[in-house]
């Protein structure tokens, strides 16, 4: 017999693998694609460009939010107008469906006009499905993830630059000892106080804007612009004017956010012991005179919840040792390990108990009794206070 069929089937079993050598190289080269990318755009165009290689069609087409497709152009056509009808019966076309971790389901369709799809065809094509399904779900990760990096980057400086807002600066003023401090629980707090003093005139305002983190802090620095403002264009009509000029400026974006402040404005004039104060609705404040100390109640609701159209002061003249203490409600309102609040009546009993104290040791001294009684329980709201002590011009530091 003739050596030529021998040959022939030799040949044949030769070019058979080659094939199956190209398309285990295919193979390779689609599983590792996706380690040095992603992009989804470049990552799916890979696999797909691979995928074609390996399954030896004309064209394909993954149908997601974006379409991709490879191929001659007038295969893409053919093969997107075969999307569009029934694949039923046509064995040239084939296509496989995976679902996202979205739930958004992703559909790889196959266009190979010489030639139908076999079952092994079928399944390397489910298989590239699944990989498409991965880098989709793995570059839209990385997507979100960048997206919100950026964000809290963004969220940090704006965090930052509302904190600034706060003065980092204390006032010498002959007769007043003061303290101010705030501690917000996140990296931006709604806790505000700022100060300014106006011919010898210590005009302050102490509030807690509603709610936490950026909004509040972005509120909160409109509150402090607004205040400062009021010291210079009211100072000398009284506390009551400067909170009206406030509310004039800021309840209306209070109120459209669906947000208040409390706020106390007040003033402390050194040279005739006056103390001025307007509450809208902050608390705690305990005022000491003549060794007794007494909470003082608010005038008014928070600013943003009614217009202040009629605002009410009071005046009080402090002797030498009185002095003020604002507070915010992250100080009382802090949770302790058992559960319990450190509460009004905690703070009243520290500062009752340390009437000779500096403003400075005495905040210090409530910042750290309140640490102590927080424990291990996190800090559950912004801390603030501010102290004024009046003292005689000549013992002031």
């Amino acid at each position: 017999m003739s050596s030529t069929a021998p040959d022939s089937q030799v040949s044949l079993l030769a070019g058979a693998l080659v094939d199956a050598n190209d398309q285990l190289l295919a193979l390779y080269e689609l599983a590792s694609i996706t380690a040095d990318s992603l992009d989804e755009g470049e990552v799916v165009t890979r696999i797909l460009l691979r995928a074609q290689k390996l399954l030896q069609t004309d064209a394909l087409i993954l149908n997601t939010a974006t379409p991709y497709s490879v191929g001659e152009p007038s295969a893409i056509d053919d093969l997107a107008t075969a999307q569009h009808s029934d694949f039923a019966g046509q064995s040239v076309v084939a296509s496989s469906t995976c679902t996202l971790d979205t739930g958004q389901q992703i559909t790889v369709s196959a266009l190979r006009r010489e030639s139908e799809f076999g079952t092994a065809d079928n399944k390397l094509l489910d298989a590239v499905a699944t990989m498409l399904a991965g880098a989709v779900n793995t570059a839209r990760l990385h997507e979100v993830a960048v997206t919100q990096a950026v964000m809290a980057s963004d969220h940090e400086t704006a965090s930052q630059l509302a904190q600034s807002a706060l003065p980092r600066w204390l006032p010498n003023l002959p007769g007043a000892d003061l303290f101010a401090r705030s501690e917000p629980a996140r990296s931006a707090g709604g806790d505000l106080y700022c100060y300014e003093v106006i011919d010898g005139v210590l005009h302050f305002a102490v509030g807690d804007v509603s709610g936490k983190g950026l909004p509040a802090a972005l509120m909160m620095t409109n509150v402090i612009s607004a205040s400062k403002a009021a010291f210079h264009r009211h100072s000398s009509e009284g506390s009551a004017a400067m909170l009206r000029a406030v509310d004039l400026w800021v309840h209306r974006s209070l109120s459209d956010a669906g947000m208040f402040v409390t706020l106390l404005l007040g003033s402390f004039d050194p040279a005739s012991r006056e103390l001025q104060l307007s509450n809208a609705g902050h608390s705690p404040v305990f005022l000491e005179r003549n060794g007794v100390l007494e909470p003082r109640l608010a005038h008014h609701p928070p600013v943003g919840v009614l217009p202040i159209d009629e605002p009410e002061q009071s005046s009080e003249i402090l002797a030498s040792g009185d002095r003020l203490v604002v507070a915010s409600d992250g100080i009382t309102e802090q949770m302790g390990n058992d559960g319990g609040m450190f509460g009004d009546d905690r703070l009243h009993d520290l500062i009752d108990a340390n009437p000779k104290m500096s403003a400075a040791e005495l905040g210090a001294l409530l910042f750290d009794r309140v640490e102590m009684f927080a424990g291990t329980a996190p800090q559950g709201d912004d801390r603030t206070l501010f102290i004024v002590n009046a003292v005689p011009e000549e013992s002031n530091e």
